[in-house]
């Protein structure tokens, strides 16, 4: 009888959490085992023309490439049980994502110069007044009356997603810059509250490397 080899994953990106970090979160609270390689943006310029689209993150799986955040998001989610249960829950889970990805797009002048990334072109409270708060009272609504509907503190009844890992940590970092931000969206407060209150995660959170974002 011949026997399965173990499926081997490299996860490629910077030393910061960002686009990479739902990965991280569901290899770490599935218990895979992977390497999580973090380079510079020297190592980048030489590595770049060499990748398959230009862009990090990379998941390697058994030495094959896939890029695109999402698209490793939504091939982990499906290998490691962070899905949806059938293709229409599949849908739902991707609408949250893009959903959330419009947000994400919204709040990109400020996230980015609170995190350090870029340069503020303006006072940082008056783009937080301007960009980050506007854009939250958009769309942060209708994320809570998602989460109202479930009763597992994830946006599913079914529980953890990858979607909740997702959206949690980029809130996290948002968090960090306003700690005052989702006092009005008790849903998404608690959102994060209950994805760092997961077991298996425990030693990841508290061993992370602490980086804005």
């Amino acid at each position: 009888m011949r026997k399965c080899k173990a499926t081997v994953y490299k996860l490629i990106y910077f030393d910061v959490r960002n686009l990479a970090e739902c990965a991280r979160l569901m290899l770490a609270c599935s218990g895979t085992k992977y390497e999580d390689v973090r380079i510079t943006m020297g190592e980048w310029s030489e590595l770049k023309a060499g990748t398959p689209f230009g862009v990090l993150p990379i998941l390697e799986v058994n030495g094959t490439p896939i890029s695109e955040s999402q698209a490793i998001n939504r091939y982990l989610a499906g290998m490691l049980g962070f899905g949806g249960h059938n293709n229409f829950e599949n849908a739902q889970l991707d609408e949250l994502a893009d959903y959330y990805k419009d947000f994400r797009a919204a709040v990109r002048p400020y996230f980015y110069v609170a995190g350090g990334i870029r340069k503020a072109d303006g006072d940082l409270e008056e783009i937080r007044k301007t960009v980050l708060l506007p854009a939250a009272k958009q769309y942060f609504p209708k994320f809570c009356d998602r989460l109202k509907e479930s009763k597992s503190g994830f946006f599913f009844n079914f529980g953890v997603s990858w979607v909740d890992f997702d959206i949690a940590d980029h809130l996290m970092s948002l968090l960090g810059f306003d700690e005052n931000l989702l006092d009005v969206y008790p849903e998404m407060e608690r959102l994060v509250s209950s994805v760092r209150k997961i077991p298996t995660l425990k030693g990841y959170f508290e061993n992370r490397p602490v980086r804005p974002i």
